[in-house]
């Protein structure tokens, strides 16, 4: 089913300076701000190439400029040689007020694109048309994939990532920390382990984690290319990709909680009244803070048989919300997510798509603590906690070609920009 091949892949040379240095988060969780400090961390830092600046339509020639500029003063390498690359991620996080720690691991490769309908890769979420516009400017002007899509498979046994982990090289081509996370990547070039990787994979089904815009993105260059015949079409065809087993114990999917305000009062009136409607209401706590979240949240997490939700009013009383259950055959087909933006946020609150769309009333919020820190330190009028979605729902809703809204869910942690590298070219072999 999925086509999947090594690639030469291109970092950053020690004289570039320190990796954590270097690197950046996507550039879909930067703010202009954010994506600025980075840019002044070192003149090689993968924002200059990978983050636009807003109305500069000169940036993408500029980041083409760089990015071969860098190529060619040895700032970054290439391998002489396709390969796939095993990677893992050692990271702390916090979910339901209580810290734990993981190791997720997968490998960069590079995936063929395909139509959705085609039943080879499946997507999740909703995309928006506007940061598509922006990636497919710097994707046709770099004609490189400079962020990596996010991507998932079955392989209940994990046997195709421990054996990778067994027979990777004993030096990594990178270990360093960034973010808090620790990250080593290995390079793996034996042509027999990439051709036994590629007949594995062409037995699986590919589903899209993150890099929902990036993916489809690639997928209209593509088709372009085929239009004009281009001898970049063949090399196009293909994204770089890290790919996941589903069943990764380090596989951690946080749920985006939901922060309204500013919305006009008369949207506001009765309406914990309007939501009895539709839902039981259950008090948890006369004031919601830190020293009772993490109460609030196990009792969120151990809540089952139905669809439930947190709900924080302005006055910090916190309420459980438990979908009645003459409208659980309706809504069985829903995630949470979906309860909440059709039943509360558009029935409820009045909230149209266009609204939720362009974030009007809605601020999303996947770390809890900066959450906490915003609820108490700005004006808010509702705040809503919701349950991370289990991988195997993910996947399920995707295989029948289900689509949730925007922000259902968060891949943690998000893969750093600026790790790993690809150039689109029609010297590239695919044989």
């Amino acid at each position: 089913m999925a086509r999947v091949k090594g690639f030469r892949g291109i970092y950053y040379d020690e004289k570039a300076g320190s990796l954590s240095e270097l690197v950046a988060p996507p550039y879909d969780v930067l703010s202009e701000d954010e994506a600025r400090l980075f840019r002044e961390k070192s003149p090689y830092n993968v924002v200059r190439i990978s983050v636009s600046r807003k109305s500069d339509p000169g940036f993408y020639f500029e980041a083409l400029d760089l990015f071969e500029n860098w190529l060619r003063d040895g700032i970054l390498r290439r391998t002489d040689r396709a390969g796939i690359y095993y990677y893992e991620t050692e990271f702390d996080y916090i979910l339901g007020a209580s810290l734990r720690r993981a190791r997720r691991k997968g490998l960069f490769a590079l995936l063929g694109l395909a139509d959705y309908s085609s039943g080879e890769v499946f997507r999740h979420e909703r995309t928006l048309r506007s940061p598509k516009v922006d990636q497919l400017n710097l994707l046709m002007t770099t004609r490189a994939n400079l962020s990596p899509i996010f991507c998932l498979y079955s392989d209940p046994g994990m046997d195709l990532i421990n054996e990778l982990s067994q027979t990777k090289p004993e030096k990594p081509v990178f270990d360093f920390e960034f973010g808090g996370f620790q990250h080593r990547m290995f390079g793996i070039y034996d042509p027999k382990i990439i051709e036994k990787v590629g007949a594995e994979f062409f037995k699986k089904k590919i589903f899209i984690a993150d890099g929902h815009h990036r993916y489809e993105t690639a997928l209209d260059y593509y088709h372009r290319l085929c239009f004009s015949n281009d001898p970049l079409k063949e090399a196009g065809g293909y994204v770089m990709t890290f790919l996941c087993p589903a069943e990764d114990p380090g596989l951690v999917v946080l749920p985006y909680h939901r922060l309204v305000r500013n919305l006009p009062d008369e949207r506001l009136k009765n309406f914990i009244e309007k939501l009895k409607e539709d839902f039981i209401i259950t008090k948890l706590a006369n004031k919601f803070g830190m020293d009772n979240a993490k109460g609030v949240f196990n009792q969120l997490e151990k809540a089952s048989g139905g669809q439930f939700l947190v709900l924080v009013d302005k006055e910090f009383q916190a309420f459980m919300l438990e979908l009645k259950q003459e409208r659980e055959e309706e809504m069985k087909e829903l995630v949470d997510v979906e309860v909440l933006e059709n039943l509360i946020l558009k029935k409820v609150f009045r909230i149209t798509k266009e609204e939720l769309t362009e974030n009007k009333f809605v601020t999303y919020f996947a770390d809890e603590q900066k959450l906490l820190d915003k609820m108490h330190s700005e004006e808010f009028q509702v705040v809503f906690f919701m349950k991370a979605i289990p991988v195997n729902k993910i996947l399920e809703i995707a295989e029948k070609g289900g689509v949730m809204p925007e922000k259902a869910t968060y891949f943690y942690p998000k893969l750093p920009t600026g790790m790993i590298f690809r150039r689109i070219e029609p010297t590239e072999d695919f044989s």
